[in-house]
């Protein structure tokens, strides 16, 4: 790996992340439980690369779950999917297997979360369908939602907090929040978060600054990148490992603050081909890495 760059100075919005730490050949895995994984699984720039090239796309969903055990849904942003879809994507994954949804783009970007608690439940109780399989749930904010939005979001936390594992008879979920303003990054709207137990999800975003922040029992990151940053996404066309050392670093030295476990996905556009950046990052944390799905076996006749 490359040398990691000097340590980046502090954000006027928050902290930035720790210096990188020096890699190294064998981590040990965290004391807490971590899963990572892409934005999404259905790309056709996959073929003959990840996925073999004979398969069909519906079985790449099956294929991705013998590499990783989780994966961000992109598909939620545009909409509630059929129960019925949900169910296929149950029956196509292992036991094991984690499913982290975006919450529906018609809340967070049309309705802005007024009066946006019935959907948010409705949504909840779709997704429940996955039963152990249903992860955290994103709910990512448009550039303009700035905090001037502030009410909204005081608003609909006690909705998520009410949705939360273990309480009520409602399909247990959890949240965390991403916000692509700089205004919502600030002390009180992390208490805020904290005090619904809500994680701000830590993003390696271009518009946005690094910043390493945790509001509740579990981690959320995603490494997106720059949107359109590569021609395909077929292979690593960026070296990000520095970046990649440097959030493994600050996660291993903030373990014990997230007991519950982290969720991590990696976007195409962060390297160029995010089933590499996914097992990059694996190996920084001293997790197993598998193979890519195997071609079927041909037949003779």
């Amino acid at each position: 790996m490359t040398k990691p760059p000097a340590a980046p100075t502090s954000d006027q919005n928050g902290p930035s992340l720790a210096p990188a730490l020096p890699p190294v050949s064998e981590p040990a895995p965290l004391s807490t439980p971590v899963r990572v994984g892409t934005m999404g699984w259905g790309y056709a720039d996959w073929s003959g690369v990840f996925y073999p090239a004979a398969a069909a796309s519906k079985e790449y969903l099956a294929l991705y779950a013998r590499t990783f055990d989780a994966v961000e849904i992109d598909s939620t942003f545009y909409g509630t999917p059929r129960e019925a879809q949900i169910q296929q994507w149950a029956r196509a994954t292992p036991p094991n297997f984690v499913f982290c949804p975006k919450v529906p783009r018609v809340i967070t970007h049309e309705m802005r979360l007024v009066g946006a608690a019935e959907e948010i439940k409705r949504f909840v109780a779709v997704m429940g369908l996955l039963g152990p399989k249903l992860g955290p749930m994103l709910l990512q904010f448009p550039p303009d939602f700035t905090r001037a939005a502030l009410p909204q979001l005081q608003a609909i936390l006690p909705v998520l907090r009410e949705l939360a594992p273990g309480e009520r008879d409602a399909p247990g979920a959890r949240f965390a929040v991403e916000f692509r303003h700089r205004s919502l990054l600030a002390p009180d709207v992390s208490a805020l978060l904290a005090e619904h137990n809500v994680a701000l999800a830590n993003a390696d975003y271009a518009p946005m600054p690094k910043r390493f922040e945790i509001t509740s029992d579990f981690l959320y990151l995603r490494l997106i990148g720059r949107h359109g940053a590569f021609p395909h996404h077929r292979a690593a066309q960026s070296d990000r490992a520095p970046d990649l050392e440097r959030w493994a670093g600050v996660l291993r030295e903030n373990q014990a603050r997230f007991p519950q476990g982290a969720w991590i996905f990696c976007n195409n556009d962060y390297e160029g081909y995010s089933p590499q950046t996914a097992d990059t990052f694996k190996r920084l944390l001293g997790l197993p890495v598998a193979p890519p799905p195997p071609p079927a076996q041909g037949s003779l006749f």
